[in-house]
């Protein structure tokens, strides 16, 4: 394999939480995705070791790593590595380094600069991500990145169907499909979720040093990765939160808040008159209508979640709506909309269309 080939390799699996959360111990549950992947590949098994070395190398989350640390760690490897090499007998040097080397030591400490390296470029530059692999050579899990750096927010769909409403500036990863016990996202930035309920198959999400669980709710995360505090306020429903670094976990129900403060790793809970966070319009809105237009309805959703909802004005001018849409996401409030209006509807990325009928 290519020298090029095998870097880019050792980058995405860098650049993947979930490989991040294998190699750290945490997931052990994707044992086998990690296995499959190493056959798949040529020297998977050693690029797979070499990313692990790395991971373990830095314990820090690379979304908060400082310049300062990053100098540091990156001198004192380049110091093990150069006082490693003048170890070495003369007759063992060369002027590139094989895949497999006897003088693994300093191929180690190169690597956790490459790695130390490559967290500074995500920091820095996520909004330039390095091209993405074709998918025959991703793992049949792999994670999908939304990126939202223009618009005041986005409205992005989950594989289960619940709805997330992503803030400016704001990146959230998840997998094509929810498999397993757990459905688990990844957020960096600010974003409102509605989940799908599934008692089954509880929903988390990461977001810096910050675990959020719930079951099926409304809630808004504000984790920016360079501020002092983590925030989670809830619309409907309970959301547990919890970090590895404090205790014990706190249990939210509605118009509560947690702050997780990130130099004490301590979590503060608050009762709020409102649960706006972000000061997005789906946090103030209850969906409920009594006898509403439905081309009100329609502009009302289109609003709350940033997305484009095309329709026949005329054809609706007649129809009106009386439901309670509440927390649920935006793909089951159209389903009763639909139903109600003999409509229906279809979703692309970006935008909804609805068609039926006019109403008598």
């Amino acid at each position: 394999m290519s020298h090029d080939r095998s870097d880019h390799l050792l980058q995405s699996l860098l650049g993947n939480p979930a490989f991040r959360c294998w190699a750290e111990g945490r997931c052990a549950e994707y044992n086998a995705v990690w296995e499959k992947w190493a056959a798949e590949h040529e020297d998977g098994q050693a690029i797979l070791r070499q990313a692990v070395e790395i991971v373990r190398a830095v314990p820090v989350r690379d979304e908060h790593l400082t310049d300062e640390y990053i100098h540091r760690k990156v001198s004192d490897a380049l110091q093990a590595a150069k006082r490693q090499e003048q170890m070495e007998n003369s007759e063992k040097k060369e002027s590139f380094f094989p895949v497999f080397l006897s003088g693994w030591n300093v191929a180690a400490s190169l690597l956790i600069v490459a790695g130390l390296c490559f967290a500074l470029f995500r920091i820095y530059h996520r909004d330039h991500p390095a091209p993405k692999m074709a998918q025959t050579n991703q793992p049949a899990n792999a994670l999908k990145e939304v990126v939202n750096m223009e618009r005041p927010f986005k409205y992005v769909q989950l594989p289960d169907g619940s709805s997330v409403v992503l803030h400016r500036n704001s990146t959230l990863k998840y997998p094509q499909t929810f498999t397993g016990k757990k459905r688990e996202v990844y957020l960096t930035g600010e974003a409102f979720f509605e989940v799908t309920k599934d008692p089954d198959q509880p929903f988390f999400v990461y977001a810096g040093e910050l675990v959020a669980k719930v079951h099926g709710t409304s809630f808004s995360i504000k984790a920016i990765a360079d501020e002092k505090e983590i925030t989670v306020a809830v619309k409907t429903g309970k959301v547990s939160v919890f970090s590895e670094r404090a205790s014990p976990t706190l249990l939210l129900t509605c118009n509560e808040q947690a702050t997780y403060e990130r130099a004490h790793a301590t979590f503060v809970r608050s009762a709020l008159k409102s649960s706006v966070l972000l000061n997005i319009p789906i946090e103030n809105q209850e969906f409920t209508y009594t006898e509403t237009p439905a081309t009100t309805v329609f502009d009302a959703l289109a609003k709350a979640y940033g997305v484009n909802i095309a329709f026949d004005r005329n054809s609706l001018a007649h129809c009106s709506i009386t439901a309670t849409l509440g927390d649920e996401p935006l793909e089951n409030k159209l389903k009763w909309l639909c139903t109600i209006l003999e409509a229906k509807y279809t979703i692309t990325e970006d935008s909804i269309t609805i068609t039926g009928n006019p109403c008598n």
